[in-house]
């Protein structure tokens, strides 16, 4: 698996993913949404300095099978929030997920030079809490009936991992 920088190329599959109701239950994206409205958000976004997007494609075949970057980029505190979501439902459960964290956080680190990266999960996304306790992330705290997520009020966790945990976590290695 690797990183692309996120071009117009990839938005048709931003979209399909973002409008399947089973990959959109986990996230808190506009839904639906367009081609349209998702190469606006592009054309706004792409050179902004406070965020970086990605998608994630297969060594073997190029495909896209998700998306993910940062956002809240802080240069001055050395921080930000990272986004990720696996849309091809194919690879559900086979580790990309996990690979994806780690590809976004060692180009976070070795990159960009962050000291902590966070993110905000929704309680009851089971996968994605497996995932980040197994790669050492710390919940610092849960947040309840916190966001607006699909016609409901949700908790949501806020987690994060720190550049000196990074660098002594072997499960960080290079993929």
């Amino acid at each position: 698996m690797s990183l692309q920088l996120l071009e117009r190329d990839h938005l048709k599959k931003r979209v399909e993913f973002l409008n399947d109701p089973e990959v959109q239950r986990t996230l808190n994206f506009d839904y639906p949404t367009s081609l349209a409205k998702t190469e606006a958000w592009f054309s706004k976004n792409v050179l902004a300095s406070n965020r970086v997007d990605f998608a994630f494609t297969r060594n073997e075949d190029t495909a896209v099978i998700g998306f993910g970057g940062f956002i809240n980029i802080n240069a001055k505190a050395r921080k930000a929030e990272l986004y990720i979501f696996v849309g091809d439902k194919n690879c559900w459960g086979k580790g990309f997920g996990r690979d994806g964290y780690k590809l976004l956080v060692n180009y976070g680190f070795a990159q960009l030079g962050f000291e902590r990266i966070y993110l905000y999960q929704l309680a009851e996304n089971e996968r994605a809490v497996k995932a980040t306790s197994a790669l050492g992330w710390t919940t610092e705290g849960f947040l309840r009936k916190d966001i607006w997520s699909h016609g409901e009020l949700k908790d949501q966790y806020v987690l994060s991992i720190l550049r000196e945990e990074w660098e002594g976590n072997g499960l960080y290695a290079a993929l």
